[in-house]
């Protein structure tokens, strides 16, 4: 690849916090609340125009297996304060001990500006439209980062900087030591899960499409159907798709389904960091939704009066990078269901692959905790991980980049962020006791060791009724 020489120039700081959060998805918004929570100033990074990952601008406005017993804490918060607010259309939270996957869906247009509103209570101060572009780094120890907005280039300082990104992208552009292991064995290893996303159809007759489904339930079971539709279509190269049936939802706003299940699969050598494969991704699933949308409307009764509502701001992204911590969270250690003494949240999601081909596997294992230690980077000081950012191996981040655990480490993140500042030690240096007990303190679940053998026991049911499912 040619080079050229960019000029040497100083860049104006923009401000200074004792906390930098980089990203506003679930992981950041988790760390943000906390960090401010705990009386540091604290500053998020955002590079578009709201809070929540993709959980707003994906439009996967969802928190899977919400568990009381395993959550709390700020993510108890959020969601209390979404029902108050009138934000939540379906809650499935009683039956997660029971089924092998639930979903707590919401209305993110009601999340979105709930979360600025949350902020504004901590004292948090949001940077919009405004990306992280690199890190200060001095030997092993970050300062600060680079941003870049619509008024320029500029640095902003901090004593602590939590990388929630996603894809670890102050890390990585930071050179810390960085994991983008793909699949870990069998034909497939070394690739990745490609892109998804979900699009929303308005103009809908929910009853018409109910009456249908139910005269034909050899087609339609639960929310899947149309598998000889999908099959004529591809033989008559009028559909674009992977999956061999529609995932069609109802009933959250009237008049109006949402439409998801879609893959790009990547090709051996290809990645979810490459702008290349990106683009190529976004292409792509707009293809099979507008494809996906005309089969729909021209076979389904229901439909004949609908018209395409949303599509997403960005495709939901899977694996691209991952900070290489002081410990990678194992596959082993989710389905043991292990414990560790610097335990700092815990969580009971398995590892959900949509696999490079166009497979799509969940797996259902038992309640695990999330080390410290997988926050911490290996090498670089004063930088934390959260969400899907933090040190596992791939099988262990397809469970635990889920939003639920993601803002479960987001709150360790920031806390932990929060206590070095004040104490003026490095994340590497914080006494784990310390962090677990101001966790607690906040009613966050730290370790399974905490939880009631009665719980444990319903967990270890639902294990063994549904280990080695796969396509939910």
């Amino acid at each position: 690849m040619k080079t050229v020489l960019e000029p040497q120039k100083d860049v104006p700081v923009f401000l200074e916090a004792d906390v930098i959060v980089v990203g506003g998805g679930p992981a950041g918004i988790g760390a943000a609340l906390a960090s401010a929570r705990n009386g540091v100033q604290t500053v998020v990074v955002e590079k578009f125009g709201a809070l929540g990952g993709m959980q707003t601008h994906s439009m996967s406005s969802t928190f899977s297996l919400i568990d009381p017993a395993i959550q709390g804490g700020i993510i108890t918060d959020v969601i209390s304060r979404l029902r108050e607010e009138g934000g939540i259309q379906r809650d499935a939270a009683a039956k997660t001990r029971h089924a092998a996957f639930t979903s707590t869906n919401f209305d993110c247009e009601v999340y979105k500006a709930m979360l600025d509103d949350m902020m504004a209570e901590a004292n948090v101060r949001l940077l919009y439209h405004t990306t992280g572009v690199g890190a200060i780094k001095e030997n092993n120890v970050l300062r600060g980062i680079f941003i870049e907005c619509i008024e320029g280039r500029f640095a902003i300082l901090g004593k602590v900087i939590v990388d929630s990104t996603g894809n670890a992208d102050i890390a990585w552009k930071s050179r810390t030591p960085c994991m983008d292991d793909g699949h870990g064995r069998g034909p497939k290893k070394g690739r990745h899960m490609g892109f998804g996303c979900r699009f929303y159809i308005s103009g809908v007759d929910e009853d018409k499409f109910a009456k249908f489904k139910k005269e034909n339930p050899e087609e339609w079971t639960g929310l899947y159907g149309g598998r000889s539709l999908v099959t004529q279509a591809k033989a008559d190269g009028r559909y674009h798709g992977y999956r061999e049936s529609l995932i069609i939802h109802t009933g959250r706003k009237p008049g109006i389904a949402m439409i998801e299940g879609f893959n790009y699969p990547l090709a051996d050598g290809h990645h979810g960091w490459k702008i290349e494969d990106v683009t190529a991704g976004e292409i792509d699933l707009r293809k099979q939704v507008w494809s996906t949308f005309k089969l729909i409307k021209g076979n389904i009764p229901g439909f004949e009066n609908s018209s395409v509502e949303k599509t997403w701001t960005i495709p939901i992204f899977r694996d691209t990078h991952r900070i290489l911590g002081e410990y990678i969270l194992a596959e082993e250690d989710i389905y043991t269901g292990r414990a560790f003494d610097d335990s700092i949240a815990v969580s009971n999601m398995g590892p959900d692959i949509y696999g490079p081909d166009g497979e799509h596997v969940y797996e259902v294992v038992r309640p695990h905790d999330i080390p410290y230690r997988c926050l911490v980077s290996k090498e670089t000081d004063n930088l934390l991980a959260a969400g899907a950012t933090i040190s596992a191996d791939f099988y262990a981040f397809a469970a635990d980049r889920y939003c639920a655990p993601s803002m479960c480490t987001g709150q360790a993140a920031g806390t932990a962020a929060a206590l070095a500042a004040r104490l003026n030690v490095t994340p590497r240096k914080l006494d784990i006791k310390l962090l677990q007990d101001t966790l607690r303190g906040q009613g966050a679940r730290v370790t399974v060791k905490d939880m009631p053998e009665s719980v444990l026991g319903e967990y270890e049911t639902r294990f063994e009724k549904n280990k080695n499912i796969a396509d939910v």
